[in-house]
């Protein structure tokens, strides 16, 4: 499988799990581009096209659907300039902030420290998707996390640390959390979407990027836009 392949084969692995951790009905392809439409339902976000960039044209035909519609596109890459540029130059507003496709062999990621005695740690979840928080004293959670096992890839999603609890090593436990569940359950490769925050606590666990993933929709839509997550 060559590197086009390889990253059009984790955006889908990914989306499997993003979208069952999000309850989302199953992706349908679009056969022209390949590209993955979602339905989210969503205030200037009812539905999303993931596309893994395979040249300029695809691109290009994808962002004259998306101008005038209330849906986004998402494009993978390793080109992320030269594709920002293209859809702004199509007439879409592109998202400042670039995600990251990060994976790893989840028996290679990094074994996290305990929580402080403070926080107690909970899982919950049956089936497919699990969660784990951890709680304060006051019963308030301090950390989240979700992860999807689709086969033996575990998608994590919503990784989320209170800004009041920060600087605490929360969000890696979290991660050993679901990690550990995702590896019970018959899981070897992580994949999750990476904000710019979190990619520094995904790099320090063992994550690897895999390619930029550059949002874009148009401007009336980004007007009411809700969060890329």
């Amino acid at each position: 499988m060559d590197e086009l392949g390889l990253v059009e084969d984790l955006v889908r692995r990914w989306e499997r799990g993003w979208g069952l951790c999000r309850g989302l009905p199953e992706a349908t392809t679009r056969t022209a581009s390949d590209a993955l439409e979602v339905v989210l339902g969503l205030p200037g976000r009812e539905w999303e096209l993931f596309l893994v960039d395979g040249g300029d044209e695809v691109v290009r035909a994808l962002a004259e659907e998306v101008l005038g519609s209330p849906g986004w596109l998402t494009v993978t890459t390793q080109r992320a300039d030269e594709v920002a540029a293209l859809l702004e130059h199509a007439g879409l507003e592109v998202f400042a902030e670039r995600k990251l496709l990060m994976s790893i062999d989840l028996r290679n990621q990094a074994t996290p420290a305990a929580p402080p005695p403070e926080y107690r740690q909970e899982l919950s979840g049956d089936g497919a998707v699990r969660s784990a928080q951890l709680l304060d004293t006051r019963g308030n959670v301090a950390a989240r996390g979700m992860v999807a096992v689709v086969g033996t890839d575990a998608v994590m999603h919503d990784i989320h640390t209170d800004p009041g609890h920060r600087r605490r090593g929360l969000g890696s436990v979290v991660m050993g959390m679901l990690g550990r569940r995702a590896i019970q359950r018959g899981a070897t490769t992580g994949l999750l979407m990476a904000t710019v925050d979190g990619a520094h606590l995904y790099r320090r666990l063992g994550w690897s990027p895999v390619a930029t993933m550059v949002t874009a929709t148009n401007r009336t839509a980004a007007n009411s836009r809700s969060t890329a997550a």
